[in-house]
C-alpha cells in the first residue's frame, strides 16, 4: 500500500535557480565547509525528508532549523563532503522522530490534537488519491513512531533496508520487524 505522490510545497528554503554550486569533491580537511554552504546545498533536501516524515508542513521550517543547528554543533566531525547528505538525512530522521513523539505525547495528554493531513496532497491529485493519502496518514498517526518512520522511508521515500537502518541507527533486522509490524497494523486499519 504505497500512497500516490505527495506534493512538496514551494518553500523559501530552495536555492535560487541560477545559484552556482561548488564541486562536491573537495576535502573538508583542506577547506572547511561553512554552515551556510551546507544550508544552501541541502536545506531543500532536508525539508523534503522532513515533510514526508512529519506528513505536514506547519513545523517544517522549525525542523529544518533544528537540523542545521545540530549540524553546526557537529560540523567539526564531518570529514568528507560526500558524507554530508547522508549525515544530514540521519539528523533529519532523528529530529523528526523527536517531533512526532512529542506530538503523540501532547495529544495523549490532550494538550493538542493531532493535525489533519489535507494540505500535503498535490493539487493535481484526483479526489480518490486525496482520500487515500489522507486516510494513509491517519493510519500512520496510530503507529508507533519508529514503525511510522521505517514505513515512510521504505514506501514513500523508496529507501533500501540498509539505508533505513543507517538513517534510523538500528539493525536491518529491526527495520524489517518495524516494517512488518507497520504493514500488519496498516493492513488491519484499511479493512476496518
Amino acid at each position: 500500500m504505497t500512497p500516490p505522490a505527495l506534493a512538496m510545497p514551494a518553500r523559501p528554503l530552495a536555492a535560487a535557480p541560477g545559484a552556482r554550486r561548488a564541486a562536491p569533491t573537495r576535502a573538508l580537511s583542506t577547506q572547511p565547509l561553512a554552515l551556510a554552504d551546507l544550508f544552501r546545498r541541502y536545506a531543500r533536501y532536508v525539508a523534503i525528508i522532513g515533510f514526508k516524515l512529519l506528513g505536514r508542513d506547519d513545523e517544517l521550517d522549525d525542523l529544518v532549523q533544528d537540523v542545521f543547528i545540530e549540524a553546526h554543533r557537529g560540523l567539526h566531525q564531518l570529514r568528507d563532503l560526500d558524507a554530508a547528505k547522508g549525515w544530514l538525512a540521519r539528523i533529519t530522521v532523528r529530529r523528526a522522530v523527536r517531533r512526532l513523539r512529542r506530538q503523540k505525547l501532547r495529544a495523549f495528554f490532550s494538550l493538542e490534537t493531532l493535525a489533519q493531513h489535507a494540505p500535503i496532497v498535490d493539487g493535481a491529485a484526483t479526489p480518490e488519491e486525496r482520500a487515500h493519502i489522507t486516510s494513509t496518514y491517519r493510519l500512520l498517526d496510530a503507529l508507533p513512531v519508529p514503525q511510522r518512520i521505517a514505513w515512510l522511508l521504505r514506501h514513500v521515500d523508496g529507501e533500501t533496508l540498509d539505508s533505513i537502518a543507517a538513517l534510523c541507527g538500528c539493525s536491518k533486522a529491526t527495520v524489517q520487524r518495524r516494517l512488518r509490524a507497520a504493514q500488519h497494523t496498516l493492513g488491519e486499519g484499511s479493512r476496518s
